[in-house]
């Protein structure tokens, strides 16, 4: 028995490692990358994660895409300008954490292929939430360069932005890697320790949890470009903008779940 329970605590120190070395590896890809604000970067480095927390030990992963953020931040963003060690802490950090845990539950709990879809789509989204909301409330205690933004800009304003730059730039990459390294890895399945679930996506309940998540994610995408100022924009109503970008944000990150939980049926 003690030796089985020493396998598994080894195990997970593993997962753990390989996640946060792999992660911060991937964040170095576009660390010199900002977003358009300059604080933060593109991240498509983010199926790394995604995928661990598909095949891996779900409390793992979070807690290794944790550490991993860090310590990409720190070798290749932080000396880029675009963030701080305090920053990263209170933004990226827990982002990563919640959304991976959530993230992971989910797929091996509700196992269709729109499961995983509308997974990606909400948690991504609610991770990203987290840490737009902790760059903007909390970022200027921390972090000098983020003090101009949001004096320049509406709070909700800068919410919405990040949300939706993150948003928009790493779903994709998620639902079209991660599939692939899945099939990738499927001969070492009982091989490793590591990977403890290789899902065989079904299509129960595929259709309305996809097409709920793409339309949410379409309605995204042009609220983005109606947000923008100019005669295509919503510039002259600038209240009605932070709302709806808001609301569609809290939707996004809602009926997804909520019809792939239902139409897919709980799994023990």
């Amino acid at each position: 028995m003690a030796d089985t329970q020493g396998a598994n605590v080894a195990t997970k120190v593993a997962t753990i490692a390989l996640t946060a070395v792999l992660y911060a590896l991937a964040k170095g890809a576009t660390g010199f990358i900002h977003t358009p604000w300059g604080v933060g970067e593109l991240l498509i480095g983010i199926f790394v994660p995604a995928f661990l927390a598909v095949v891996c030990d779900t409390w793992s992963v979070a807690i290794g895409a944790g550490m991993g953020t860090f310590i990409g931040d720190m070798l290749f963003l932080y000396p880029t300008g675009g963030t701080n060690p305090a920053l990263s802490l209170v933004s990226g950090v827990p982002a990563n954490f919640l959304a991976f845990l959530l993230f992971g539950w989910f797929v091996k709990r509700y196992k269709s292929w729109g499961s995983f879809v509308a997974a990606t789509l909400s948690f991504v989204t609610l991770g990203n939430l987290v840490a737009a909301s902790s760059i903007v409330f909390l970022g200027a205690s921390v972090f000098v360069a983020v003090k101009p933004l949001v004096a320049a800009y509406p709070a909700e304003a800068l919410v919405f932005g990040f949300t939706a730059f993150w948003t928009i730039t790493m779903v994709p990459f998620i639902v079209i890697v991660v599939p692939i390294l899945v099939r990738a890895v499927r001969p070492l399945k009982g091989r490793t320790s590591i990977i403890t679930s290789l899902p065989e996506w079904t299509e129960t309940g595929v259709r309305t949890p996809i097409v709920a998540s793409l339309v949410l994610a379409a309605v995204l995408v042009a609220i983005v470009f109606l947000y923008l100022p100019g005669a295509l924009g919503l510039a002259s109503y600038p209240a009605l903008a932070d709302e709806v970008a808001l609301a569609v944000i809290g939707f996004v990150m809602v009926v997804p779940v909520a019809l792939a939980a239902g139409l897919s049926g709980r799994k023990t």
